[in-house]
């Protein structure tokens, strides 16, 4: 028989979490959020009858307890439990946040509870969406030994590709994930900006930059970085980046110091693919640099 376990906070990642552990065969003892009508309906979506707005009601008694809270209220939340006693000696407290490791959770440990982290590396718009792209994506975890092989099950039930790292890599590991997810969100936009300097229309801009968009990372897929990497810096063309300069300079200042800063890294990556030679990438990061 699986263990049992219980949902505190009952938003996309948490009713999704339940939902998938559920199916999986895992006992739902109850779901737990802010607002009882969050909780009810979350309650429904996975499938259990018990909910509550109080976390020990529900958590007292399970193996596995995840604090699927907004990440500010994940401490709170987990002390909050041990002051009323909510958690089992041996149980495992996980959390979910991308951002933090286990140790937002240490509180839980006075009751000799262990703690642990399983973090989806996806980017999830609605419980329906999560439901569908958790089995085959990534799931990072770290914490307490104990847990691990409790957290391992899990990710293997969930139908993840397991990665462990560790509680200090936590941070780094974030800051890839926003780098890879949302700062792609920022490059898009600054392309539409671009070409909304010279009078196309962003829905117009975007419905011809999208099939780019999707080439590139077809490329990046099948043959990695820096393999992948086109374009007028891989190329050694001084003179077209020039023109981008200048032309960005005149029509789009405030990009300036972003197109500059990217450039500069870019050249790393050509000279890397072995395209660019030492005295044109000299002569190219110049340009960035002034």
């Amino acid at each position: 028989m699986k263990p049992s376990l219980a949902i505190v906070g009952c938003g996309t990642v948490g009713t999704a979490m339940g939902k998938l552990l559920s199916d999986a065969g895992y006992r739902v003892m109850g779901v737990v959020s802010r607002r009882l009508e969050t909780a009810r309906k979350a309650a429904r979506t996975i499938g259990v009858s018990t909910y509550s707005t109080n976390p020990w009601e529900v958590t007292k008694e399970a193996d596995i307890i995840f604090i699927t809270t907004p990440d500010k209220a994940i401490t709170p939340t987990c002390e909050a439990i041990v002051n009323h006693k909510g958690f089992k000696k041996g149980a495992v407290v996980i959390h979910c946040s991308g951002a933090h490791s286990s140790d937002i959770l240490s509180s839980a440990r006075r009751l000799e509870a262990y703690v642990a982290s399983l973090h989806p590396l996806q980017s999830f718009a609605s419980v329906d969406q999560a439901l569908k792209i958790v089995h085959g994506s990534v799931c990072t975890i770290e914490g307490d030994e104990p847990a691990l092989h409790v957290v391992r099950q899990l990710v293997s039930d969930l139908g993840g590709i397991l990665v462990e790292i560790s509680p200090k890599g936590k941070t780094l590991y974030h800051a890839a994930a926003v780098t890879a997810s949302n700062y792609l969100v920022t490059l898009i936009d600054m392309a539409l900006q671009l070409n909304g300097a010279i009078g196309i229309a962003r829905e117009t801009s975007f419905k011809a930059l999208f099939p780019l968009i999707k080439g590139t990372l077809k490329n990046i897929e099948a043959i990695g970085i820096p393999a992948a990497l086109t374009g007028p810096i891989a190329r050694g063309d001084i003179d077209t980046v020039t023109d981008h300069l200048n032309a960005i300079k005149k029509d789009v200042p405030e990009l300036i110091p972003l197109y500059k800063t990217l450039g500069l890294f870019t050249v790393n990556i050509a000279v890397a693919k072995g395209t660019l030679s030492p005295e044109i990438a000299h002569k190219m990061a110049l340009l960035f640099k002034e």
